[in-house]
């Protein structure tokens, strides 16, 4: 017999898709779309990412967006972090999950995170080690 296996969905929408616009979606904007992901069954949302604000504007309200998240239901909230400072911000934020990022184009990571692979490697080591109990996902970006 085969051992049980799962399949968990990981909305990442609020982090990955808002990152990506334009325009600065409003912190409550951002929360009622965290809540209706919640509401139609959503379990695992990486809400928001800790990086620098002058990387990512658009996440610049990670603190606020935290904070106004629906707790009263089960759900794993994930912040995304490349480094030690946005991991004691995620820390400080409350969140139940880190997600750490290597890029696996030199060039892409130096552009979009300010360190070589080598770099992100040892830095999402580190960040893996001073994360406690939290559960610590690591993800190659730009893989293809």
């Amino acid at each position: 017999m085969a051992p049980e296996q799962a399949v968990e969905i990981v909305e990442v929408g609020p982090r990955d898709g808002l990152q990506n616009e334009s325009a600065l979606v409003s912190t409550a904007a951002k929360i009622a779309y965290i809540e209706a992901l919640v509401d139609a069954g959503v379990r695992r949302v990486e809400a928001t990412s800790f990086v620098h604000p002058k990387r990512v504007p658009q996440l610049a309200d990670a603190e606020r967006v935290m904070a106004g998240v629906p707790r009263d239901r089960w759900v794993s909230y994930i912040g995304l972090v490349v480094n030690e400072r946005g991991l004691d911000r995620a820390l400080a934020a409350g969140v139940d999950e880190v997600n750490v990022v290597v890029v696996a184009s030199e060039t892409f990571s130096e552009r979009n995170q300010g360190m070589s692979i080598a770099e992100a490697v040892r830095s999402g080591a580190t960040i893996s080690g001073r994360s406690g109990d939290l559960t610590v996902t690591a993800t190659i970006g730009a893989s293809f």
